[in-house]
């Protein structure tokens, strides 16, 4: 099993290579704002997975480091949108930091999960919905597979080991789901 989520942490991490190569050549147009945030809870998420003593936090490691990456590669090449719901995902963010200060790393776990997925992803859904872009969608589903391997790789199914990769699997095929679709949505 140890194997498998280290196989599914690698796969994570390869996957963001797809973000960073089509940033370099100008054919993914991400925002850098949303990816900044996904960095934060990512490493947070991390950070509480180790707190908690998860045995074999890769998933988390993978997203983790390749999220800084990403939105570094954006620091460059990247374009720059901040509205309101940026604003509004922020301050949710640290009010989920703050929860984890407060409650202990598995609550912070779960609420940072939920938080990114739930809140900070929703810039990622709607423009997935309004811009589909075929790469990235195939891309979401390698992530979607890479969630999977640690869902498996978890041995028992308890809320603290299987509900990080199940939200990540959950939504993941959603948003390749709205990238794979034909015709974009203004």
């Amino acid at each position: 099993m140890y194997t498998l989520a280290l196989v599914g942490g690698f796969v994570a991490l390869a996957s963001q290579f797809v973000w960073i190569w089509g940033i370099w050549r100008g054919t993914m147009h991400l925002n850098i704002a949303t990816w900044l945030l996904w960095s934060i809870i990512d490493t947070a998420v991390l950070a509480a997975s180790l707190a908690g003593g998860a045995p074999a936090p890769f998933l988390s490691v993978g997203f983790a480091v390749g999220a800084v990456l990403v939105t570094t590669a954006l620091f460059f090449k990247g374009v720059w949108r901040w509205g309101t719901l940026e604003t509004i995902c922020t301050l949710i963010t640290l009010a989920c930091l703050g929860l984890w200060y407060i409650a202990g790393p598995i609550v912070a776990l779960l609420s940072l999960t939920l938080g990114k997925y739930c809140v900070a992803g929703i810039p990622t859904v709607i423009d997935a919905f309004r811009h589909p872009e075929r790469g990235q969608g195939w891309n979401w589903f390698v992530g979607a597979f890479a969630a999977a391997t640690n869902i498996f790789a978890a041995g028992s199914l308890t809320l603290a080991q299987s509900f990080f990769p199940t939200v990540v699997l959950v939504f993941a095929t959603l948003v390749g789901i709205l990238h794979l679709r034909r015709k974009s949505i203004s």
